[in-house]
């Protein structure tokens, strides 16, 4: 029987083809408030025949899918491993505690910058900007107007530090998606944003304590601090063994242990304080660990808080990063990611800078269009990668990019999904804040200088991708 001859895509061809992809996706988002998940399922019957009409059959395409696909195994492990760390953290009282102990650090001199920490702490502890929003965030932003601090600016000092834990923690879903859809690995992608996030955070945080210099005179309403410590502390055991399973983890996490490992001990070492310290049942924590943790405190603010986490709460995310995959396999086998690229290659030549001003472009363009910091990482991530690896530039420079725009940029667009739930839930309109995001400017600017120059721009060696390669 003779094989079907195959086509290669034009530029044309693949370009509607992502296009009516991106239509589809983001047409049932926007109209009807449809799961970034389900309308990448439905883009299946876009990819499938596009692909069949060059010549490939079904069964061709499915192989190809799965050899890509195989390779969310790790990433997605990650992700249900954090479903069940986030769970565990909150039975044993880790999560609480450490919102209790940024409560009680508060003064009217330093509320900024207690404000930007103790939403750092929350975020890299729950791996979510928008849950840091609606406890801590709120909390926060209610404090600072009662003392009489600008909405906007109480909000962008708030959202800085919301998204610097959701940029940062191994537990964000945006954190584990960005080195997936590049190739790499989280641990790496976690070290090399350091470059850019910790420089950009220091100088975020002089920032905010000088401007919070103003308000050293104002006196805070220790009603709402108070009753949310007190919900804290009747409903948990807070102490400094709290913090163990953060530590346990930081520890596993800088020793280079595998991250699942990593996370399930930590989470384990959680479960363990939950029965013996919190009083929980053996079966109430593994509940917490597959169902999320559940609470009812009497308080908007706490209850939001504290009924999250895992193992079922991160299936959606789960099933988006393997869809992408066999998605992306397809489109990466079949020749589309090639036909779009060779324009962009011809133009950027072997210059770096050029590649790194293009991926900047592309990524603040995707995620203005689209509105979503999931959309715009897979997207930047699938179409960038062959053009790092022909730059012999390692996935954790291209993942760390799409962090510094997509996932911070979010917040700079008004009508992108991360400032428009930030706006609802602060009540605070995207124009009053958006100057004040001050991580979200500051930490791009550090990174395109670094890919201008190529400081802490990792690259293969000729071996590294040999090895890869074979």
């Amino acid at each position: 029987m003779k094989e079907n001859v195959k086509q290669k895509p034009t530029f044309g061809y693949a370009l509607a083809t992502i296009l009516l992809v991106v239509g589809l996706v983001m047409g049932g988002m926007m109209k009807f408030g449809a799961s970034i998940t389900t309308m990448f399922l439905l883009s299946w019957l876009i990819v499938i025949p596009a692909a069949m009409r060059l010549g490939y059959t079904n069964s061709e395409l499915e192989e190809y899918a799965f050899d890509v696909g195989k390779n969310a195994f790790q990433s997605n492990m990650i992700i249900l491993s954090v479903g069940a760390l986030i769970g565990a953290w909150i039975a044993s009282g880790t999560i609480p505690a450490l919102v209790y102990g940024g409560l009680k650090i508060i003064t009217p001199k330093y509320f900024l910058l207690t404000t930007l920490i103790l939403c750092s702490l929350t975020s890299i502890a729950t791996g979510t900007s928008w849950g840091t929003l609606g406890t801590a965030g709120l909390a926060m932003i209610s404090i600072g107007t009662s003392l009489g601090i600008p909405a906007g600016l109480t909000a962008g000092t708030i959202i800085s530090g919301a998204f610097f834990g959701d940029k940062m923690s191994p537990l964000s879903d945006s954190t584990n998606l960005a080195p997936a859809v590049c190739g790499g690995d989280l641990i790496s992608h976690i070290k090399h944003m350091l470059y850019t996030t910790v420089p950009a955070y220091i100088i975020s945080a002089v920032l905010y304590t000088v401007i919070g210099f103003k308000y050293a005179d104002k006196s805070i309403n220790w009603e709402e601090i108070n009753a949310v410590s007190e919900i804290l502390r009747s409903n948990f055991k807070i102490g400094i063994i709290e913090y163990l399973p953060i530590l346990l983890l930081l520890v596993l996490l800088l020793r280079q242990k595998p991250a699942i490992v990593s996370i399930l001990s930590s989470a384990v070492v959680a479960g363990i304080l939950a029965v013996f310290r919190q009083g929980q049942s053996m079966s109430d924590t593994l509940s917490s660990m597959l169902s999320g943790y559940s609470i009812d405190t009497g308080v908007f603010y706490t209850n939001k808080l504290l009924n999250r986490g895992g193992i079922m709460s991160m299936a959606e995310t789960v099933i988006l990063v393997f869809t992408v995959f066999l998605i992306a396999g397809i489109l990466q086998k079949t020749g589309f990611l090639e036909a779009l690229l060779n324009p962009i290659i011809s133009k950027i030549g072997n210059s770096r800078p050029k590649l790194v001003g293009a991926t900047f472009i592309v990524s603040y363009l995707s995620s203005a269009f689209s509105g979503s910091m999931m959309f715009t990482s897979v997207l930047v991530g699938t179409l960038m990668s062959p053009l790092y690896k022909e730059f012999k530039l390692k996935p954790e420079n291209l993942s760390r990019i799409i962090e510094d725009t997509a996932t911070l940029g979010g917040p700079l667009i008004p009508w992108n999904q991360n400032a428009m739930f930030a706006s609802q839930t602060l009540g605070v309109s995207p124009l009053e804040f958006i100057p004040y995001c001050f991580l979200s400017w500051i930490t791009p600017i550090i990174s395109l200088f670094y890919g201008i120059t190529g400081i802490s721009m990792t690259t293969y060696e000729d071996t590294d991708m040999e090895a890869e390669t074979a």
